[in-house]
């Protein structure tokens, strides 16, 4: 997996949009962790990257 794969989980029976955030090792279990968002499909928008950075100063956020 890797940092903005998209995938489909069935949860209860329950068909939900996934995307991982991020991925890191456990310092203590040295278990990999996956960072995971639920995402509404309904509210998915794709947003081309140069209009994204016309919205955002670099020191606004961080990838």
């Amino acid at each position: 997996m890797d940092k903005g794969d998209l995938f489909t989980v069935y949860l209860d029976g329950v068909q939900m949009m996934v995307c991982v955030v991020g991925v890191y090792r456990e310092d203590l279990s040295g278990e990999d962790v996956v960072v995971l968002a639920v995402i509404d499909k309904d509210n998915l928008i794709h947003v081309p990257l140069a209009e994204l950075n016309s919205a955002f100063t670099t020191t606004k956020y961080v990838n």
